[in-house]
């Protein structure tokens, strides 16, 4: 073989090389671009399905129905839930509110955070979403209560104990207690005692009238959405979940979704009671800062921003429209856009 065929060879060997590298650099390309959307995709249905499943639930009385008046600027009877917990206003005490939210628009938190949720750490770029709903199944009394001070009577079970917040309801009405013995779903028996040592404890032994065997308890439970640096990928932001109490061995802080960069929550209210056509729905979208009246509030949309790790990367810098803003972000990682519309079904006929 002479020099030159060896170099041509060569050069022939090199060439093919060059197109083997080349097809295997772009199938990997396509690969990562396709993995990363799958996984910004499926993130995105895990978060939008968790929250707008508490959404749905939030403002549960049992059966207590919400009844539409025919009166325009009050639409809608709702019985208040009879709240005996000793701090009934509190963030996370606030029963007879479905929900709540924040937001920081640069000037600080509007509505002011109180506690626990001024100390989660929160971002700037996502609001803060709070939801109170059940927890659970329920529980059937089995008698009547003798005295509207006398314990709760249930069947034995181990799925209540000392502290757990509870809402027992019939079609009647509800109430918020806590109870207050050792050991009060293994006795059969739930009493609600002021000065019992519980934390937040109840104001009073009373409720505002017994229950009977056609009542139900549950255990009822605030939970807050945010967003807050991810514990998971060091520099990025993730969507947080805080509950309280925190039942069954559950983590009270859990960090749900790595890789949310932004969180807007708008809340449909129904300011105008009946509009034209006779519906109760929600007349206009205000963000957390401007809600005056959370009882009108009866649907809420939450829209998150999703962003891929620094390993998936398109060509150009990917423009997205966010809260009815488009954003141009400086660097060219992968992103999508969730969003979720859902009735507050607890607070509409």
């Amino acid at each position: 073989m002479t020099l030159v065929e060896l170099m041509v060879g060569l050069l022939i060997g090199l060439f093919l090389v060059a197109v083997v590298s080349t097809m295997y650099l772009g199938s990997r390309g396509t690969f990562v671009a396709q993995e990363s959307g799958a996984r910004l995709q499926e993130n995105g249905r895990f978060a939008m399905d968790t929250i707008a499943g508490d959404l749905r639930m939030s403002g549960f009385r049992g059966c207590v129905p919400v009844l539409p008046t025919g009166i325009s600027t009050s639409p809608l009877a709702v019985d208040a839930v009879d709240n005996t917990l000793a701090t009934p206003n509190a963030l996370l005490y606030n029963f007879g509110q479905p929900t709540w939210g924040s937001r920081n628009g640069g000037g600080g938190w509007n509505p002011v955070l109180t506690a626990p949720a001024n100390g989660l750490g929160a971002v700037a770029d996502g609001d803060i979403l709070v939801v109170r709903r059940p927890a659970g199944v329920a529980w059937a009394l089995i008698s009547e209560m003798a005295t509207r001070e006398a314990a709760l009577t249930i069947s034995p079970t181990a799925n209540f104990q000392r502290g757990d917040l509870l809402m027992v309801a019939d079609c009647a009405g509800a109430a918020m207690l806590q109870a207050t013995n050792i050991g009060p779903g293994a006795a059969g028996s739930i009493q609600h005692v002021a000065g019992a040592g519980v934390v937040p404890g109840v104001a009073s032994n009373a409720l505002a009238r017994v229950y009977s065997n056609d009542a139900r308890v549950w255990r009822m439970q605030t939970r807050i959405y945010y967003l807050a640096g991810s514990a998971r990928r060091t520099g990025e932001n993730a969507l947080w979940l805080y509950v309280s109490p925190a039942y069954d061995g559950e983590s009270q802080t859990s960090e749900l979704v790595t890789g949310v960069e932004r969180m807007a929550v708008t809340f449909g209210v129904d300011n105008d009671g009946l509009d034209g056509a006779g519906n109760l729905s929600a007349n206009r979208f205000f963000n957390p800062s401007q809600v005056t009246d959370w009882s009108q509030v009866v649907s809420a949309r939450v829209e998150l921003v999703l962003a891929a790790g620094s390993e998936s990367q398109s060509t150009v810098a990917q423009p997205y429209v966010f809260d009815g803003t488009t954003i141009t972000p400086t660097d060219r990682k992968l992103r999508t856009v969730v969003s979720t519309l859902v009735s507050l079904r607890n607070t509409v006929p």
